[in-house]
């Protein structure tokens, strides 16, 4: 694993390997809930920022409102609009990591290559290297917590006549800065979340923009009006109307597709008229599946010279190897599919906990509210582990198993289990992404079960905290 240029690092009770909003949030609190701080973020990037940190295209912002995008201990009540940009979503993730001084522990440009499972030392031993110069770094560490999102990685575009296209060709998350496209001839491939950012944003420079997409979607107008600053002054005075303000959001956001899902045919049409959108364009730009659903599509399989036809969606991707050599993509070749106890945890990987894994993910909801919901899971049960008062912590087979099953069923009465292939589940039905039910359910989560989790303690007594939950504030 190590090589001549490889260095052994000093071991660290917790790694956290992301400086996303995931990992902010674990380190944050780490230090509120603990008053722990010997602990590590690596991020492969220059700085922290995670998805927001990589995509700086044109556009690109928060897709629901910025009143429940943000931490519940580190409210933000001076976002300009109702769904801030990605240059105010750095910021405030700037600001919360000064707050509680994160910047100390993180290592940025160091990439997570491999780890694995040292049994008799009862920690793991994590490989990176350095994106700068390539050297290798060895760590070991009790707890490993892999806080990397979700489809991180764009799939590289390596179709037929590729090498013949005469133009320049980037995906948007890797969006070149300082490009200019003034009077060119553009191509977007897609017409997902992004597209609809990037599209009207490009419109006044370029030529010519064509966007090729392989099914319609159902597309709505979404206003971002300006949020007034006096209002912006009145929610910092008065703490109390902002967090009323933030739990009727959620309300409103969670409310919406039970109440107006019907209608959502109607109003994509009218927008398109709105728009105006000339007529003939409208069969095309129309689905004719139910909202909620996307139909299986033909991928984009060649490229000539002005031309472009491909894409692909990935899923997680955690280089570990467990006890007895085992990789996750074994462990999911049994299970049937990626998937964790309740989003964070694997039988087979001790001490290694995910954040925003497996079925830990909404199609409509704030991810934030996911993510305080798996930390606070997180160190429910890793806290004996975090505080040295237990060597091993591990959910058990049956527990994992059990709960993976209800949550396939539970997908399978829902929109993104019927007879429909999208990024969220697999050619074969298998639904890696979606949490099924409720995300108020997700305060229930947070409470382990005793009886689901394997310990092994180099003390007889573990402490009670291990199976208490305090529940962050949007519940």
């Amino acid at each position: 694993m190590a090589n001549k240029k490889s260095q052994r690092l000093s071991f660290r009770q917790v790694i956290i390997i992301g400086a996303g909003l995931a990992g902010l949030d674990m380190g944050c609190e780490l230090k509120r809930k603990l008053d722990f701080h010997d602990f590590v973020i690596f991020d492969r990037n220059p700085a922290l920022g995670g998805t927001w940190y990589d995509n700086n295209y044109p556009g690109c912002a928060v897709d629901i409102p910025g009143f429940i995008y943000q931490l519940s201990f580190a409210p933000e009540k001076s976002f300009s609009r109702i769904f801030p940009d990605r240059n105010e979503m750095l910021s405030y993730m700037k600001r919360v990591a000064e707050e509680y001084n994160i910047n100390q522990h993180l290592q940025p440009n160091m990439e997570w290559v491999s780890s694995t499972w040292l049994d008799g030392r009862k920690c793991w031993s994590i490989e990176l290297r350095s994106t700068k110069t390539g050297e290798v770094s060895i760590q070991e560490s009790r707890v490993l917590i892999g806080a990397i999102g979700h489809q991180v990685d764009p799939k590289p575009f390596n179709v037929p006549g590729k090498s013949c296209f005469q133009g320049e060709i980037f995906h948007a998350c890797k969006w070149p800065e300082g490009l200019d496209l003034k009077d060119k001839n553009v191509i977007v491939l897609g017409n997902g979340s992004t597209a609809v950012q990037v599209v009207p944003n490009i419109l006044d420079d370029v030529r010519k923009c064509t966007q090729i997409q392989r099914a319609p979607q159902w597309i709505l107008n979404r206003p971002n009006p300006y949020v007034p600053e006096g209002f912006r002054r009145f929610l910092a005075l008065v703490p109390f109307i902002f967090t009323c303000l933030q739990s009727i959001t959620f309300a409103i956001v969670e409310a919406f597709y039970p109440i107006l899902g019907r209608g959502i045919p109607r109003m994509a049409k009218n927008n398109l008229k709105e728009c105006k959108v000339p007529e003939q364009y409208h069969s095309l730009l129309t689905p004719s599946h139910t909202p909620g659903l996307e139909l299986v599509q033909d991928e984009i399989v060649a490229q000539s010279e002005k031309s472009c036809h491909g894409f692909q969606a990935d899923t997680f991707y955690y280089p570990l190897k467990g006890r007895n050599g085992i990789t996750p993509p074994e462990h999911w070749d049994i299970a049937g599919g990626p998937s964790c106890y309740k989003g964070c945890a694997m039988n087979g990987f001790p001490n290694f906990f995910s954040i925003r894994g497996p079925n830990v993910s909404s199609g409509h909801q704030s991810l934030i509210h996911f993510i305080e919901s798996t930390t606070a899971l997180i160190l429910n049960v890793a806290t004996p582990l975090i505080q040295g008062k237990a060597d091993v912590v591990e959910v058990e087979s049956k527990a994992e198993q059990s709960y993976v099953r209800r949550v396939q069923a539970a997908c399978k009465r829902g929109f993104w289990g019927r007879d429909c292939h999208t990024f969220y589940v697999t050619e074969n039905g298998w639904n890696h992404t979606i949490y099924p039910w409720s995300p108020y359910w997700l305060c229930l989560h947070r409470f382990p079960v005793k009886s689901h989790w394997i310990v092994e303690a180099s003390q007889t007594k573990i402490l009670k905290t291990m199976f208490k939950a305090e529940a962050p504030g949007l519940c």
